[in-house]
């Protein structure tokens, strides 16, 4: 990349900046936070004070969230699009822009539990589905990284036995067997549908006022589905760091140690991200926030201010709108498409299949690609 990049010119450098959606998502942020600074600069006197009345507190984090759920949308549509246009590898990049579309689906899920509390419960459900279905398509791109179903059998093939993780690698070395490559699939696609439908139960009790959510009260429904996707997830993860350990000489062409990673952080940290949230509301640092108007004048009549629950919402969901923004900008790079227009992955794509079918019956892969 810096090769190709010392070649353009200077006018060609700053032209590639500006079209890059980064700069302008950027843009979007500092504008619209110097418009804020100015607004409230000019209404004299600053009457900061009125923003910790609970109306006033949501509706300033809805803006906030709102500007950088909007920019990381854009962004990641820009990705989208950039890769449909640049279109070489069909099976590959469609598994991408489904995962790229994961930025778009908790941005506008986040700002929408920041508008209305009470659908927060629904658009976790959303989130929970569309993360389990990202999972999914992302060990189906690997899959096509590996050339395939026979490819990832023939990979193990060529092994003698599997590596595992910690802390069942010390003891257990297992013979590489083709049955490994079902082991990987159920140990990942088993968080695909236990997570909808726990969420979908979750939806259930709340309708009949026994989930509770966020409250680590064993007479309610939330602490056994948290613990039960906590421990689907827990599996898949294991499986997942399993999956690359053994195949990373193989995926190396395709850079997959920070694809690994930006799928862990949005998919698992996010979850763990609300279990915290919960875990705060349960030690009582989010708390419940009562507004007396007899004291404080800027309570515009509200006596309740918010629930613990609506705390957390708050909170989650304002730091899972900021979070996008800048994993839009991960995806960037991760998940770029440029590997694609220059025909690069293209070409690995072409070569994967052939290559892993024909190294069995000890055939030459330059050979191969010669041929095919």
């Amino acid at each position: 990349m810096c090769g190709p990049w010392r070649k353009l010119s200077c006018r060609q450098k700053v032209l590639a900046i500006l079209k890059n959606e980064i700069t302008w998502g950027t843009f979007i942020i500092l504008a619209c936070a110097i418009s804020l600074i100015i607004i409230w600069v000019v209404s004299e006197p600053v009457q900061w004070q009125s923003y910790k009345d609970p109306i006033h507190e949501q509706g300033l984090m809805s803006i906030i969230g709102g500007i950088f759920a909007i920019a990381a949308t854009l962004m990641s549509l820009t990705q989208i699009i950039q890769h449909f246009a640049h279109k070489t590898d069909k099976a590959s990049q469609k598994r991408i822009m489904k995962i790229l579309g994961m930025v778009p689906i908790y941005s506008a899920t986040a700002w929408m539990s920041l508008l209305f509390f009470a659908a927060a419960i629904y658009m976790e459900f959303v989130q929970s589905c569309y993360e389990a279905y990202v999972v999914y398509c992302f060990l189906l791109l690997l899959t096509k990284y590996l050339g395939g179903h026979r490819g990832v059998e023939e990979a193990i093939a060529n092994k003698e036995y599997i590596e595992l993780p910690f802390p069942f690698g010390c003891c257990c070395k297992p013979l590489a067997t083709t049955k490994w490559v079902w082991y990987f699939k159920i140990g990942i696609l088993q968080y695909s549908w236990i997570t909808p439908i726990c969420s979908g139960i979750a939806v259930v009790l709340n309708l009949a006022n026994i989930y509770n959510n966020g409250q680590w009260n064993f007479k309610s429904g939330y602490p056994y589905i948290t613990i039960i996707i906590n421990l689907s997830q827990t599996l898949a993860l294991y499986t997942l760091v399993a999956f690359y350990s053994n195949f990373k000489h193989e995926l190396k062409p395709f850079h997959p140690l920070a694809k690994f990673i930006a799928i862990k952080l949005l998919v698992f940290f996010i979850f763990w991200q609300s279990v915290l949230m919960s875990g705060l509301a349960t030690i009582g640092v989010l708390r419940n926030t009562e507004c007396d108007p007899t004291t404080n004048t800027y309570c515009n009549g509200s006596t309740t201010g918010f629930t613990v629950e609506q705390e957390k919402v708050l909170l989650e969901s304002i730091l899972i709108c900021v979070e996008m923004f800048f994993f839009a900008i991960a995806h960037h790079w991760i998940f770029s498409w440029k590997p694609y227009a220059n025909g690069k992955y293209a070409e690995l794509m072409k070569s994967r299949y052939p290559q892993f079918e024909y190294q069995k019956n000890g055939i030459d892969a330059d050979i191969v690609r010669i041929r095919f």
